[in-house]
């Protein structure tokens, strides 16, 4: 068994690396070469602790997207011959992710547990973090936490402060420079409500995943009723002015239809014997 400290020392050397580099350490590791550093169980060890099994994970998920520039077409290779190449090598590179992946999850358990446990306020505040994309000022990478956030533990608590937000931007935006414009804050506050949208996305996948395990059809959003609340609060008079034409209609619809019926009741009493 690799040595407790060998395998810190080899924590140390590979979050040392620059993500192209460790990229590069890790693609070699998992296609079973071996490079300069520590022993092979070493590393091996060292890229599934759980300080290092998230950074990982994204250096696999890098290395398939760009697996060209690991097998470059070569000379007089055609197009579909290197696609040949590809398609091997991202699968042992997906297959490899595996038991990166479990010990995220197992991180991602404890996160969800620890911010179900959180005050209000705290939670509120970290939630908000998240969202704004703000650094990580503890020792949870970004991948565990949105995790932990979009658990069914913790999601719907989210959902409802995503809900505040779009209402009330305002209350957790950074404060305005003395000097930003109306069309800069609008465009901030577009973007924040925005990026609340998009995660809002994901904790409803985790709320309907838990209606759905505890035999409950889940429930799809009212599209309709969001868009309007949201059109009341940016554009009052246009609303205001939409629901009197509205009611205009829908009464003058009602003083046709009873038109029709005295009509209808007049020709049946012309008719009787």
């Amino acid at each position: 068994m690799a040595e407790v400290q060998e395998i810190a020392s080899e924590i140390r050397r590979l979050s040392g690396m620059s993500p192209d580099g460790f990229m590069n350490a890790v693609v070699h590791h998992v296609m079973g070469g071996h490079r300069t550093g520590a022993q092979r169980d070493v590393q091996a060890a060292a890229l599934a602790s759980p300080q290092m099994a998230p950074q990982t994970l994204d250096a696999l998920e890098a290395a398939v997207k760009r697996a060209r520039t690991f097998l470059p077409l070569q000379e007089g290779e055609s197009r579909r011959q290197q696609a040949a190449r590809l398609a091997p090598f991202r699968a042992g590179l997906q297959e490899a992710m595996r038991p990166y992946q479990d010990v995220v999850e197992d991180l991602a358990h404890e996160e969800a547990k620890q911010l179900a446990a959180l005050e209000d306020e705290t939670f509120t505040r970290r939630w908000t973090a998240f969202v704004l994309n703000e650094p990580a000022t503890g020792p949870v990478p970004r991948r565990v936490q949105a995790l932990g956030f979009r658990s069914p533990r913790v999601a719907g608590r989210a959902d409802a402060v995503c809900r505040v937000m779009l209402e009330e931007p305002s209350r957790f935006l950074p404060a305005a420079a003395p000097n930003e414009s109306r069309k800069a804050r609008d465009a901030r506050v577009t973007g924040f409500r925005d990026r609340v949208t998009n995660e809002q996305r994901f904790l409803r996948y985790a709320i309907q995943y838990a209606e759905a395990r505890h035999g409950r059809m889940p429930a799809e959003p009212n599209v309709r009723l969001r868009a309007l609340r949201l059109l009341g609060e940016n554009h009052p008079e246009e609303l205001s002015s939409l629901l009197h034409r509205v009611r205009a209609e829908l009464g003058e619809g009602k003083k046709e239809a009873r038109r029709d019926a005295r009509a209808v009741r007049r020709a049946a009493g012309k008719g009787a014997p």
